[in-house]
């Protein structure tokens, strides 16, 4: 089977398409087994179980079986006050929702595939570039929030955060990587003091900084690229122009500004034409990051759409190509 790096875009409700794309991707003829995966929000939450051992047609039975407004936990205490318990979550917490069934959820299902903390996803590979201390089969984009910066987890918890990565719980991360600001409450992720200040930092949703990180994986010691790097975007080649419309909530129109700052970096990237001729641009307009009040038959409209992505780009994809064209 072929090998492949990937780099998976946040998005929110929209990962369904996430995970059409990789089906398209691990589908025969091409059959591409992931040797590194990388992702922010959505991306950080599919490639964290693929990482550990999840087929694509497990994904999609996932998927299509749990019931995404399960993610929107408010507590017991305001179930029948929900507009109450909102309010209350962004006064106090700076998030709506709690983020403990999405926490429970990536727990169990990791757990069940023998994947708790950053050691399970070891990887021995001596023929990569990078050190060994980055040497790990996933790696997620949390924004750092208290400190304004960018944390590529597991690799910065020792040297921006001062803790052993391998005692450090996976769906911990991942779970900061999908807190998307005012939306879920951020998560506080351990810190040693005497390096931070502090015995913890807190975190939100990665693709603040970054939600398409697609040059992480290459190399950097001149040598050739032993596979290629894909990436999947859930938008089309162009980004989106956004409509403002006057009856928008408070929570929506801080949205649409975080998807423009989101936007406005990765295009930096989306430019290069080394970066385009490798990436999967799935158009799923008319969906929202922040809509998971999704139908089975919404879904699967998300799912079909990256896998007619991906088939697509794997038509045109030549790799010998790729690397003539662009260089390794």
């Amino acid at each position: 089977m072929a090998q492949a790096d990937l780099v998976l875009e946040g998005g929110g409700a929209k990962l369904p398409a996430l995970i059409g794309a990789l089906s398209a991707l691990t589908a025969e003829p091409h059959g591409y087994t992931f040797q590194r995966i990388a992702g922010a929000s959505a991306g950080a939450i599919v490639g964290a179980l693929a990482a550990a051992g999840t087929s694509t047609e497990e994904l999609k039975t996932i998927m299509l079986t749990k019931d995404f407004r399960d993610f929107e936990d408010l507590g017991p205490v305001f179930r029948l006050a929900p507009w109450l318990g909102k309010a209350v979550g962004l006064l106090f917490h700076q998030g709506m929702y709690r983020g403990r069934e999405l926490h429970r959820f990536l727990t169990e299902l990791l757990a069940a595939r023998g994947v708790h903390t950053w050691a399970d996803l070891r990887q021995d590979d001596p023929g990569s570039c990078l050190p060994l201390e980055r040497r790990y089969k996933l790696v997620v984009i949390v924004s750092d929030v208290s400190r304004g910066r960018m944390l590529r987890l597991p690799w910065d918890y020792e040297p921006l955060l001062g803790v052993d990565p391998d005692a450090q719980p996976v769906a911990d991360a991942v779970c900061a990587s999908a807190a998307i600001p005012f939306f879920f409450r951020p998560v506080q992720l351990p810190a040693d003091p005497k390096v931070v200040g502090r015995r913890s930092v807190l975190c939100v949703d990665g693709g603040i900084l970054s939600s398409f990180p697609v040059s992480i994986f290459d190399r950097t010691d001149l040598r050739p690229a032993r596979w290629p790097t894909f990436g999947v975007k859930l938008s089309g080649r162009a980004t989106a122009k956004t409509a403002w419309r006057p009856n928008r909530t408070t929570v929506e129109f801080a949205v649409s500004l975080l998807s423009t700052m989101i936007n406005a970096h990765d295009q930096i990237h989306i430019d290069d034409p080394k970066v385009a001729a490798r990436t999967i641009f799935v158009d799923t307009s008319g969906h929202s990051a922040t809509d998971f009040n999704l139908s089975r038959a919404d879904k699967l409209r998300l799912f079909d759409a990256g896998e007619r992505a991906g088939q697509r780009f794997l038509e045109s994809w030549d790799w010998e190509e790729w690397k003539e064209r662009h260089g390794s």
